[in-house]
């Protein structure tokens, strides 16, 4: 385990991070009424082998979640055969990898208009990433960012105890520090970690999640996809 990235393995995962892009718009765009959740998968997993014109991806051993619901509350989930109905929530998590290099991306898209807990619940998840986003800065512990997430989402009524990021590099969960409560470790610039806001309880489902480098003035995200809502007609 190496938390500290050279520059050659920030480059590498800065190409996972636009094939990462990439494949999650196939994702949202293959979601229609009628479609198999399978051929999505399969539209999904092309794109993060091929890749981009400049450079192609990699495989590995489970480069994306992809939990179909309404609402999707289910963690680690892979597609079935079934066929999309108006109303369905899916919640993708990929991971794109360049010579072995992982950039992890998580969104949830919205099959019809949302109700008014599920826009919420995205809000909520959104505003704690922010918080916790731009409070990671070299010579913070890991604890501080995830004590800043806590202020801005414990106060939204929605239930999230687990950890909201850890380490991620040489494949996707490379066994560094967390982002969660007792965790002392202090940043250092090129640190990489998986920031991601998972809610998986009986009535909400949601994720988001972007893949972040530390730096001394703060956080860079390997990421260029929307932070809004993703809502599919």
């Amino acid at each position: 385990m190496k938390s500290i990235k050279s520059p050659a393995e920030l480059t590498y995962m800065e190409q996972a991070g636009k094939i990462v892009d990439r494949a999650m718009q196939v994702g949202r765009l293959a979601i229609s009424v009628g479609a198999r959740e399978c051929d999505v998968g399969a539209a999904v997993n092309h794109a993060l082998y091929t890749g981009t014109p400049e450079f192609g991806g990699w495989t590995s051993r489970s480069p994306i979640s992809m939990n179909v619901g309404s609402p999707a509350n289910a963690v680690h989930l892979t597609w079935t055969d079934g066929r999309y109905k108006m109303g369905c929530q899916t919640n993708f998590e990929l991971g794109a990898f360049r010579h072995r290099y992982c950039c992890a991306l998580a969104r949830t898209v919205f099959l019809g208009e949302p109700n008014a807990r599920s826009r919420h619940v995205h809000q909520a998840c959104v505003d704690g990433f922010l918080a916790a986003f731009e409070a990671i800065r070299a010579g913070v512990k890991c604890s501080d960012v995830e004590r800043a997430f806590r202020r801005e989402f414990g106060p939204r009524g929605v239930r999230k105890e687990s950890r909201i990021g850890y380490s991620i590099g040489i494949d996707w969960v490379e066994g560094g520090p967390n982002f969660q409560e007792g965790d002392e470790t202090v940043l250092q610039t090129n640190m990489t970690f998986h920031l991601l806001i998972g809610i998986f309880e009986k009535t909400d489902g949601y994720i988001f999640s972007e893949t972040v480098r530390v730096t001394d003035d703060g956080a860079k995200s390997l990421s260029n996809m929307s932070r809004d809502l993703l809502v599919n007609c």
